[in-house]
């Protein structure tokens, strides 16, 4: 257990959970403002999301959710963001099935009252990912599709972000050094 001072105030957490009042309070600003930024503290989305990624969320209705869509949810007190991995049934009686990208199993169905909206944008590093974008959408379902067998593919996915970093590090760099010379 860590003890982080928020906002002038101790509070002791675990990793990266948030208070049981945080879901709550932030459900609420939700629903008041329609959209809301969010610091990602969990690995269960990794590869797609990391912790410390700022994710932008729009309010959503269960019927405008897409197999592939990450989605913020919140069952208990507990918030989390997962893929809709699944959309069976007619659509004004869809059942939405979740899963963490790294996680081996589904978190099972997302009820609609659960459900508080989608993740329209990642920012990370200063980078903005639109997951709008007719690329992100294509990898976003197929992704699913792939999330649905993760206990095979993650530690690959895994092992091939490792050993492909260093190689990553240096051309960013370069795309960086080429983009300041211009």
């Amino acid at each position: 257990m860590e003890t982080r001072k928020d906002g002038g105030k101790n509070t002791n957490r675990v990793g990266g959970e948030r208070r049981a009042n945080d879901a709550l309070r932030i459900a609420e600003a939700l629903n008041q403002h329609g959209r809301i930024s969010l610091c990602v503290h969990g690995t269960s989305m990794q590869p797609w999301m990391r912790p410390k990624d700022i994710a932008l969320i729009r309010q959503i209705s269960i019927e405008n959710v897409r197999c592939g869509d990450v989605v913020l949810f919140r069952r208990e007190n507990h918030l989390l963001v997962h893929r809709i991995v699944e959309k069976r049934g007619s659509l004004n009686a869809a059942q939405l099935f979740s899963k963490g990208d790294a996680h081996p199993t589904s978190d099972g169905v997302v009820q609609e009252q659960e459900l508080l909206g989608r993740v329209m944008r990642i920012c990370r590093n200063g980078r903005r990912i639109d997951l709008d974008a007719p690329r992100q959408l294509a990898l976003g379902l197929f992704i699913s599709q792939l999330s649905l067998h993760s206990r095979f593919w993650y530690p690959l996915a895994k092992f091939g972000a490792m050993v492909t970093r260093p190689v990553r590090r240096v051309m960013n760099a370069l795309h960086i050094s080429g983009a300041a010379v211009r």
